[in-house]
């Protein structure tokens, strides 16, 4: 009993306080602020359209720019959320709403479309294709640095944390492409915008497991 209690004592000498992680809405702003920072960089590279405005002053542009914002923050806090052992995996439904408003926007845009150009509105644009790359380079480093960001916590649920990291980054990246790129009707933006945001959602759930054993934390399959 005394070895046990001097051991005791020992180790209650030696322990080191343990730094508490950050709240989810800690966490969110500044993952928030680093991606304005590079969505301001880019900006910066390939310049704001001249239209920038006039694009956000139009209700289906706006409602859609909006949108896509909100589901970007949304998301993060919820990823932030539901990486924290005990947290409900409820919180993955908090960017459902925020999305719904980012189609909404992509709705009233294609029937803009439609009355103004009429069978046009559905022509194919191959060059729209620009958009989704873009989106693509700009989104990979901030899911990345959200995943950094969750490594200890988040291989409880890898795969909804990474998917809604991914959904955070590709829906802010969005937004940030709508301010330099344009041109492209509102059913290529369903495509391209829609089309990668979700490819990069539906391939970071299933590869969240693999991810967080790359960053160096094996995730508890069970849990996932």
């Amino acid at each position: 009993m005394t070895d046990t209690s001097q051991l005791i004592e020992r180790l209650a000498k030696g322990a080191q306080p343990v730094r508490p992680i950050a709240s989810p809405l800690r966490r969110t702003l500044a993952w928030t602020l680093a991606a304005a920072v590079l969505i301001a960089i880019a900006s910066a590279t390939w310049g704001t359209h001249e239209h920038v405005m006039r694009t956000l002053s139009d209700p289906g542009e706006a409602i859609e720019w909006f949108g896509s914002v909100l589901t970007g923050v949304f998301a993060a806090y919820a990823a932030f959320q539901i990486s924290v052992p005990g947290r409900s995996v409820s919180w993955a439904w908090l960017p459902v709403l925020p999305l719904g408003l980012w189609l909404v926007g992509i709705g009233v845009g294609c029937l803009e479309d439609f009355v103004e150009l009429r069978e046009g509105a559905f022509a194919l644009q191959a060059h729209s294709g620009e958009c989704a790359r873009a989106i693509l380079l700009m989104s990979l480093p901030l899911a990345l640095v959200m995943a950094l960001m969750v490594r200890h916590a988040g291989v409880v649920r890898p795969g909804p944390t990474l998917m809604l990291a991914a959904l955070s980054s590709a829906a802010l990246s969005s937004a940030g492409v709508s301010l330099f790129h344009n041109g492209e009707t509102s059913l290529m933006s369903l495509v391209w915008h829609g089309g990668i945001v979700m490819a990069l959602s539906l391939a970071s759930w299933l590869a969240g497991g693999r991810v967080f054993a790359w960053l160096g934390h094996a995730p508890r399959s069970t849990l996932d």
